[in-house]
C-alpha cells in the first residue's frame, strides 16, 4: 500500500463550533484528496482551524487528516455518485419563511458563529435553516452563492459546497427536542459547478433515527434541478459535552 503526505490548513473563518472547523468545510477539504472529490468522510475528533494538519493519502483513493501528534481527526474513503431526492421540494417563499424561523437566531450556542448557519455571520454562507411551513420535518433556507467562497472563475469551492449541504442536514428531531447533535459522517455528490450569484434553496430531511444517531440527507436546489446532495450521520451530544 503506497501512501502520500501533504498539509492542509483550514481557514479560521470557516469555523463551526468556536475555534474548530465547520464539519462540512473540513469534510469537503479532505475530500479534495480523493479522486473526483467523491468521498465519504468520517469525523473522529474536532478539527482545529488556522494550524497545519497532516494529510496522509493512499494511492488509488482514501485519505486521513492528522493533527501534530498524529492523531487521526478524519478519514475519507472513495464513494460513488448519488442523488438524494427530498421528500418535498420547498418553494422560494417557504424557504424564506423557514429562514425567518431559524431556531437558533438570537441565542448564544456553540454553533452561533458557524460560517454556514450562524445568523450573525455576515461574512458567511447565511444558510440559516428553519422548519418548512407545513412540513416541519424538513429544514430549509435560501442560499445566494457569495463571491467570497468562490474560485477565481466564480465557481463555488468544493469545501463550501459541502458546508452548504452540512448544516441544512441538521436533524429536525434534535431541533424539536432541544438537543445538540454533532456531525459524525458526511458524503456529498455534486452534479455540476455552482456559480457565484446563483439563487438556490438548501433543504434537509431525516431518513432514520437510532438511539443517539440520526441519518439525514440534504440537497441544493436550483428550480427543478438538484445541483448537489449529501447524506449525513449526526450523533446526539451527551449533556456534559456541550
Amino acid at each position: 500500500m503506497s501512501w502520500g503526505h501533504g498539509t492542509l490548513v483550514l481557514d479560521p473563518r470557516e469555523n463551526g463550533p468556536r475555534g474548530f472547523a465547520n464539519g462540512g468545510f473540513a469534510c469537503g477539504a479532505l475530500a479534495g484528496f480523493v479522486p473526483g472529490d467523491l468521498a465519504e468522510v468520517t469525523l473522529r475528533a474536532p478539527i482545529p482551524v488556522g494550524v497545519p494538519l497532516g494529510v496522509k493519502s493512499r494511492l488509488g483513493g482514501g485519505a486521513q487528516l492528522l493533527d501534530g501528534g498524529r492523531q487521526v481527526l478524519a478519514e475519507a474513503v472513495p464513494a460513488e455518485p448519488f442523488v438524494a431526492e427530498p421528500p418535498y421540494r420547498p418553494t422560494v417563499a417557504q424557504a424564506q419563511a423557514a429562514w425567518a424561523a431559524h431556531p437558533f437566531r438570537g441565542l448564544d450556542l456553540p454553533l452561533s458563529d458557524c460560517v454556514v448557519c450562524g445568523a450573525e455571520r455576515r461574512d458567511g454562507l447565511r444558510i440559516c435553516f428553519g422548519p418548512v411551513p407545513g412540513h416541519p420535518e424538513l429544514m430549509a433556507s435560501p442560499f445566494t452563492v457569495p463571491a467570497a467562497y468562490c474560485q477565481d472563475a466564480g465557481v463555488l469551492r468544493t469545501p463550501a459546497v459541502w458546508g452548504a449541504l452540512d448544516c441544512p442536514s441538521y436533524p429536525a428531531e434534535a431541533v424539536r427536542r432541544g438537543r445538540f447533535a454533532l456531525l459524525g459522517r458526511l458524503s456529498a455528490s455534486q452534479r455540476r459547478p455552482i456559480m457565484v450569484g446563483e439563487e438556490l434553496i438548501a433543504v434537509g430531511w431525516t431518513e432514520s433515527i437510532g438511539n443517539r444517531s440520526m441519518r439525514t440527507a440534504s440537497a441544493l436546489l436550483a428550480g427543478d434541478e438538484i445541483v448537489a446532495s449529501a447524506r449525513a450521520v449526526w450523533v446526539e451530544a451527551k449533556p456534559d459535552a456541550v
